[in-house]
């Protein structure tokens, strides 16, 4: 491997030592294709293989099948070390909810493949998503220094610029694919994007922004692995300052714990908010994470000010969550400003209809775990009229 090849591998992998030490499974993967690559050059029957491997792995990954997917694509990638395999398993990773895992081997795949930019692009658009934007940023700076008219990295430097990083066109072609797949088929022309939303109820309601949904006759969720559910609006009672409880018609995966905080979040603390960019349609899309500071309080139910810069360019009404990835409330929008629903505010409206479990659990986590369980619990709201 040349020496700066070498280096940049390593740097990245040094970006990604937390969910690399945090997952033995990755490492001997990573070990096994680098063996493999080690070996002799695959002969011609053995592309063809590895050809029908990738096409059928990306059919299957476009299914909603990503544990086939990961099987086709590690097959794949131990016949030839490439991008493109690497690509579809870090998707692949992505789209069964393992952020952490999808990162380290999204490091490899940018450091390892320095002439296959769609690497970099994959990996910038994740560690951006996590809410590490300053690595994010660095990594498309070498990029684009290697390839300048490269079209994929120059869309994602512009989309990273931007307040609502959205990908499209060219962003979601395989194999640096920038999105989730979805059966967004089953959409009508007109539904759109109108808001973030939390998962809750083993996966079997929702809460969203009251004023969002208002004369919706169709609603949807979304989560950030592309599984989709039709929904409706519950009757309200109590008092949920603007956030409504939507039934969903069929569960959707839940995360294994969504405690709350047991008591209001004080001002000051550091606070992680998730939701999906502002986009102007219906298309599936992996959350962002944002980190802030949570304000003063607001009113006397326990609401605070949230950071501004926390849901610039998002979808309204995304969790927020403490330090130790418990939900501490919903995001709403509070004139120029956001405004923290308190999570034990909710806790109280709702008790009679879903549980909001308190949790004890105060040991702080890292934003990629907090975003890890925020793929299963955090919604795009869809509607149509």
């Amino acid at each position: 491997m040349p020496d700066r090849r070498r280096h940049v591998l390593i740097g990245l992998l040094g970006l990604a030592a937390g969910p690399l030490a945090a997952s033995p499974a990755s490492e001997e993967k990573l070990r096994a294709i680098m063996q493999a690559a080690g070996g002799r050059p695959p002969d011609a029957e053995r592309l063809r293989e590895r050809e029908a491997l990738l096409r059928d792995a990306e059919a299957a990954l476009a299914a909603g099948d990503a544990h086939k997917a990961e099987q086709g694509f590690d097959r794949a990638a131990l016949i030839l070390h490439s991008a493109d395999t690497e690509m579809g398993l870090v998707r692949s990773y992505m789209q069964s909810g393992q952020y952490r895992r999808a990162l380290a081997f999204g490091a490899h795949t940018a450091g390892a493949h320095l002439d296959a930019v769609g690497g970099a692009a994959l990996y910038a658009w994740l560690l951006h998503a996590g809410g590490q934007d300053v690595i994010a940023r660095k990594l498309l700076a070498d990029a684009q220094a290697r390839a300048p008219s490269q079209p994929l990295v120059a869309g994602v430097v512009r989309e990273l610029a931007s307040a609502a990083p959205h990908a499209s066109g060219d962003m979601l072609l395989p194999p640096a694919r920038l999105a989730p797949y979805s059966a967004s088929a089953a959409l009508p022309r007109s539904a759109r994007l109108v808001a973030a939303g939390t998962l809750l109820g083993e996966g079997r309601m929702a809460l969203a922004p009251a004023r969002a949904i208002a004369g919706s006759q169709r609603l949807w969720v979304r989560n950030g692995l592309g599984h989709m559910a039709r929904a409706s609006a519950v009757p309200g009672r109590g008092d949920m300052s603007g956030v409504a409880l939507l039934r969903l018609d069929s569960p959707l995966p839940a995360p294994s714990s969504l405690g709350t905080v047991p008591a209001d979040v004080f001002p000051g603390s550091v606070a992680f908010a998730v939701a999906y960019a502002q986009a102007g349609d219906a298309g599936a899309a992996w959350p962002l994470l944002r980190t802030g500071f949570v304000g003063a309080a607001v009113g006397a139910h326990g609401d605070r000010e949230l950071d501004a810069s926390m849901h610039r360019g998002l979808a309204p009404g995304g969790p927020v969550f403490d330090q130790a990835g418990r939900l501490a409330g919903i995001a709403l929008p509070d004139g120029a400003g956001t405004r923290l629903v308190a999570a034990p505010r909710l806790r109280e409206a709702l008790a009679a209809r879903v549980a909001l479990p308190v949790s004890r659990e105060a040991g702080r986590l890292g934003p990629d775990a907090v975003y890890e369980a925020a793929l299963c619990s955090t919604l795009q709201v869809i509607a149509a009229g």
